[in-house]
């Protein structure tokens, strides 16, 4: 069982309790130490002023005993029983200087000697008796440099021990005022500047545990305070962010895992294109010869009967048609050779300059607007110049089927930390989303039949993949479409400014 723990205002203000009476006590003590000493000084400083009227009265000729005494008629006896007055007076002496008594006045009961009783009486200056019940001054009367005689007073310190009694009451009813008044204001100044922002702090604290993480306090009080709800909103972002970094990091791993499935299918396609390859090279094989002697037929039947025009008719279209399967036959042949590592460079400046400017001799962009943005000073790509030319006119071509007239077709190449990026961008009709995981497959082409065989994109495809690079396409429906090229760089070259 937990034993019993008080509350922290509780025990804060015990201890405040606790110091304050310690700090009372030792303060009352120096108080009335000080207080009495001011006091006794006051009264030593009295006792002198009237002692010293009293020898000022004296005659100039000491008597001694037992020859003379002073005379009751004197001003010394007069000022002597004027001052037997006062409250405090307790007795006047002279001695002569043998030690005598020559004179003496005081309260009745007094010793004669009490001035100057357990005092030493060569010295002068004031002494409060070991009693503490009054305080003697003595001072000695000098006649001609000689030591003539001695007078003490002796004064009672009744009304100062009166006065600081009353001073130490007062003095404890105000400690026990203030005591209740600070105890009161002590309560309420820890309850707001400490225990409610400890608190606070602590149902922060508890809703942390709770995984809400957004917590923030703001604190008034003390610089320790204001340091512990800084630190604890540290804590608290620094949370928030560890919590932000773990749904980071899951969405990286989904996102990984997304990249691994496409990695996968990538993987198969690639396969399945291998497949595909060693087909195409065995029917491309098997179809050169007889389409061979079919063409060379249908020229010997168009030269044997030039005047037959249903002849040359029949012999220019199977002319026709065989020159079409010539062209699919080679580019079966094209997609099934084998691709080697490049050991080549190309500037790829150059090889788009070249290729835009071969395909506008020949009136492909007419009605087009065609726009070029390459970089100077391009870093040359890994590849083989005369292929890559192939791959960029097969993508421009596409490009220019897909765009209507007045439509934009754009050639741009920048350079990327490790590759060269070629991008085709046109403004055409775009490629539709049930074929985008179709479009670098053979024989697949949105074209109508006859106009086209399905392997431009298949054979750019196997080119780049040559090279150590990759092609993707993206594109929206009605708006157009984007073909990239990316290409190994030379390392150590850099790039300058569109052109």
């Amino acid at each position: 069982m937990t034993g019993y723990r008080p509350s922290l205002t509780v025990s804060i203000l015990a201890f405040l309790g606790a110091l304050l009476v310690l700090t009372w006590l030792l303060f009352s003590l120096l108080a009335f130490k000080t207080a009495a000493s001011d006091l006794y000084f006051q009264k030593g400083e009295h006792a002198r002023t009237l002692l010293n009227a009293f020898v000022s009265l004296l005659p100039d000729s000491i008597p001694t005993y037992p020859e003379g005494f002073i005379t009751p008629d004197s001003q010394a006896s007069r000022y002597i029983q004027k001052l037997s007055e006062e409250s405090a007076f307790s007795r006047l002496t002279l001695l002569d200087k043998g030690g005598k008594i020559i004179l003496s006045a005081g309260r009745e009961g007094s010793d004669p000697y009490a001035p100057f009783q357990d005092l030493s009486k060569s010295a002068d200056g004031s002494y409060i008796l070991p009693d503490g019940s009054g305080l003697a001054y003595l001072i000695s009367i000098t006649r001609d440099g000689e030591v003539a005689g001695k007078a003490g007073l002796l004064l009672s310190l009744a009304p100062e021990k009166a006065r600081l009694y009353r001073s130490r009451q007062i003095l404890m009813l105000y400690f026990v005022l203030d005591f209740i008044l600070l105890l009161g204001l002590g309560s309420f100044a820890l309850s707001r500047i400490v225990v409610n922002p400890i608190n606070r702090l602590l149902s922060a604290t508890e809703k942390i545990t709770g995984g809400q993480y957004q917590q923030r306090l703001k604190v008034s009080g003390s610089v320790e305070l204001a340091r512990l709800a800084h630190a604890f909103n540290e804590m608290a972002a620094a949370l928030d962010n560890k919590n932000q970094q773990v749904t980071e990091q899951l969405t990286a791993l989904e996102k990984a895992n997304s990249e691994l499935r496409q990695a996968r299918e990538e993987s198969l396609r690639t396969e399945k294109m291998a497949s595909i390859g060693l087909l195409a090279a065995g029917m491309a094989h098997e179809i050169g010869t007889p389409l061979a002697s079919i063409m060379g037929y249908a020229d010997l039947s168009a030269c044997e009967q030039p005047d037959n025009p249903a002849i040359q008719d029949y012999a220019r279209r199977i002319s026709d048609d065989c020159s079409r399967i010539d062209r699919i036959v080679r580019g079966l042949l094209d997609f099934a050779r084998p691709r080697t590592a490049c050991g080549e460079f190309a500037d790829i400046r150059e090889v788009v300059l070249s290729t835009v400017e071969l395909l506008s001799q020949q009136g492909v962009f007419n009605y087009l607007h065609l726009g070029v943005e390459v970089n100077e000073g391009l870093a040359p790509a890994h590849c083989d110049k005369h292929q890559l030319q192939q791959v960029l006119i097969n993508l421009l071509l596409n490009s220019r089927d897909a765009t209507p007239a007045g439509g934009t077709i754009t050639v741009r190449a920048c350079q990327q930390k490790t590759h060269i990026c070629l991008e085709v961008i046109d403004s055409g009709s775009g490629i539709p989303i049930e074929s985008m995981n179709h479009i670098f497959d053979p024989f697949y082409s949105t074209k109508p039949p006859g106009q086209g065989t399905g392997l431009g994109l298949a054979i750019s495809a196997r080119i780049i993949e040559g090279f150590g690079g990759r092609i993707t396409a993206s594109s929206a429906v009605g708006e157009g479409s984007c073909l990239t090229v990316l290409l190994p760089l030379l390392a150590g070259k850099m790039g300058g400014k569109n052109t």
